[in-house]
């Protein structure tokens, strides 16, 4: 058992306290994408069982042009492999000729989203160099796909060409459910054990920060027990809010394990802070551990990815 921070006087205990108290509440809209995205990843699940398909859910491949992306979902049977863009808008749409993509809002209001299809063709496109450079005698399948989910949604009756194929919910499970059956190429799973996915961290109330977590800000010692861990990393925090805190010395604790099962322990008070290039943000932040409810890293991905 690790400990970090000296002892507090009680002017520091209560602002210590109040840190704790902090909620931060979800942000709804986000929420809601996350949420769809889950429901249609859990549907995949269900409807690929029979047919050996693998569901791979926020991928992330690196860009040439810089940084990484993510494909939301990618479905893999046998050879085929199809590259799934999920939007869940309500309201209508348009899709002009050059491949934008204009929401129409039921509670008014448009918003534009850009080339939808030509941005997850060209992701494919660098998931499928990617594979094909690591096995160039390998024969796989890839489909795009733009899966529109809402149920609530209206379809303009025409579309211009576009590299992408548009379907609702119900026709992509249909053809998970209809097509398929073998088991996925050993040489694609290979190439997919080497990307990771977005970190987590939870704040206490629920607000959820993703990105990619830079440093956990906990010392060397974890650092260095980070720097060698094995899968994903799950973080639990308990921080003792009750009033009698104020009185006495009152210690957060942190437990830390990875998917080999390894784990480390630690106790701190105020001080420590996590850092985070959170989605959307020019700059990366820090994260007052104090706050932080759970964290959820991503495994570290490979050379390719």
């Amino acid at each position: 058992m690790h400990y970090l921070g000296d002892g507090l006087g009680l002017k520091d205990r209560w602002k210590l306290w109040r840190k704790r108290k902090l909620i931060f509440p979800p942000d709804e809209i986000h929420q809601a994408g996350e949420n769809a995205e889950l429901r249609l990843e859990k549907l995949c699940r269900a409807a690929g069982k029979n047919n050996n398909w693998a569901v791979y859910p926020s991928v992330r491949i690196p860009d040439p042009d810089g940084g990484r992306r993510e494909i939301d979902l990618i479905l893999v049977s046998g050879t085929t492999v199809l590259i799934v863009e999920q939007k869940h808008w309500s309201g209508r749409f348009e899709v002009f000729e050059d491949g934008e993509f204009l929401q129409h809002r039921n509670k008014g209001g448009a918003h534009s989203h850009a080339t939808v299809a030509h941005r997850i063709a060209r992701k494919a496109r660098l998931l499928e160099e990617i594979h094909r450079q690591r096995f160039p005698e390998n024969e796989m399948s890839f489909h795009v796909l733009v899966a529109m989910t809402h149920p609530r949604l209206e379809w303009p009756e025409t579309f211009p060409e576009l590299p992408a194929e548009m379907i609702n919910e119900r026709q992509l499970l249909d053809r998970i459910q209809s097509t398929g059956g073998s088991p996925e190429d050993s040489d694609f799973e290979d190439t997919m054990a080497g990307f990771g996915t977005w970190d987590e961290i939870h704040m206490h109330g629920g607000l959820k920060l993703k990105g990619d977590l830079l440093n956990l800000g906990l010392g060397t010692g974890v650092e260095e027990w980070d720097g060698t861990r094995h899968g994903d990393l799950r973080v639990h925090v308990e921080h003792p809010r009750g009033i009698l805190t104020l009185f006495r010395p009152s210690m957060s604790k942190v437990r830390l394990s990875d998917d080999s099962g390894r784990n480390i322990e630690l106790k701190c008070k105020d001080g420590p802070k996590a850092k985070m290039h959170v989605v959307g943000k020019t700059t990366a932040e820090e994260v007052d551990w104090m706050m932080i409810g759970s964290i959820h890293a991503s495994r570290r991905p490979k050379e390719w990815g």
